[in-house]
């Protein structure tokens, strides 16, 4: 398992008098294996364990862009069905692990 965690860099605007807080994180290793574990080189598949499957490893800035952009909290369980819109939306095709439709 690699770790992966959020930078965040911190901004005074002088002109503005307010704080500026900017989260940042690499992401890239998060694609890259998702890529892999959507052509079927993955421990969590079917063969593996036939009652669970992955289907999406999402980046924790994504998360936090989902949270205040569109009000979608992924621990909050009475947002699932916009959770499986958005992985089901080919705009964030690259957040999937698996091919199924959730």
């Amino acid at each position: 398992m690699y770790k992966n965690p959020i930078q965040t860099q911190f901004n005074y605007d002088h002109s503005e008098d307010n704080v500026v807080l900017k989260n940042m994180q690499d992401v890239q290793p998060i694609l890259e294996m998702n890529k892999k574990e959507m052509a079927g080189d993955s421990p969590y598949g079917a063969q593996n364990n036939p009652n669970m499957r992955k289907v999406a490893s999402i980046p924790l800035v994504i998360i936090e862009k989902w949270k205040r952009e569109l009000g979608i909290d992924i621990m909050d369980k009475n947002d699932m069905p916009k959770i499986k819109k958005l992985l089901n939306d080919p705009e964030y095709r690259w957040l999937r692990t698996h091919e199924s439709n959730l």
